[in-house]
């Protein structure tokens, strides 16, 4: 029976993946992989020599049905994306909904769970997360403002992700959303862990950033060393 399992990979630290994961990147027939340039750094390291197949958002419908005939075929596939786990605010969550809808019961899917920025950044944030909101990435335009009410609405964490280039913008905007709610100094009177901001999570230069919205404005400010102009990869935001 054609299968699809949904991998989880290192974020950072290549030692952070599983045994299980391991095993089946050397047992499948292809990986499908959100950058091939980035997944062949982890095999190499972990000598597996399986084929890879490049699925990303940009990936048009005859990339999908090449992978649907593939598990037609009964075939087996490993999903994984550049870092973590894959379907959480990642184009792979299209494919797997494609193979739910399009083959059903005919491909077993199987998740091989391990890293994710996500539960990482939860896990640290200090924050009382039995119950949380993500809302992933931030809109660009349209829907922008109503994503962060739906920020400052929340009766429990918020955990979003955002690029480096946007970082920024982001806290900026946050900022001037509690001044319009008539909340600014109440946020800046809250404890200082009202934000925790990871960036880098299990790499060399991980770093935590905890504080109020205008400590971290400060603290991220573009001038500095180590600014995210100088940082790679992305942020995640937990707002409490």
């Amino acid at each position: 029976m054609a299968k699809l399992y949904v991998v989880a990979t290192p974020i950072g630290n290549l030692e952070d993946i599983g045994l299980r994961a391991l095993r089946i990147l050397k047992e499948v027939d292809f990986i499908l992989c959100e950058d091939t340039r980035v997944t062949k750094k982890l095999l190499k390291h972990y000598e597996i020599k399986t084929r890879t197949v490049s699925y990303h958002q940009h990936s048009n419908s005859a990339k999908t049905d090449f992978i649907l005939r593939l598990l037609k075929k009964d075939k087996k596939l490993a999903l994984v994306s550049d870092s973590g786990t894959p379907c959480i605010s990642d184009p792979g969550g299209k494919l797997v909904q494609a193979v739910v809808e399009g083959l059903g019961d005919k491909v077993e899917i199987e998740s091989v769970p391990g890293p994710s920025a996500l539960t990482a950044a939860v896990s640290i944030s200090g924050f009382p997360v039995d119950k949380f909101l993500f809302l992933g990435f931030p809109p660009h335009k349209k829907g922008r403002q109503k994503f962060l009410s739906q920020i400052l609405e929340s009766k429990t964490p918020v955990v979003i992700f955002e690029s480096r280039y946007r970082i920024l913008k982001f806290l900026q905007e946050l900022r001037k959303k509690f001044l319009e709610k008539g909340e600014g100094e109440g946020l800046k009177e809250k404890d200082t862990t009202s934000l925790v901001i990871c960036r880098e999570l299990s790499k060399m230069h991980e770093t935590i950033y905890r504080g109020g919205v205008d400590d971290l404005i400060a603290q991220l400010d573009p001038k500095k060393e180590g600014s995210p102009k100088d940082q790679k990869g992305e942020f995640v935001v937990v707002i409490y």
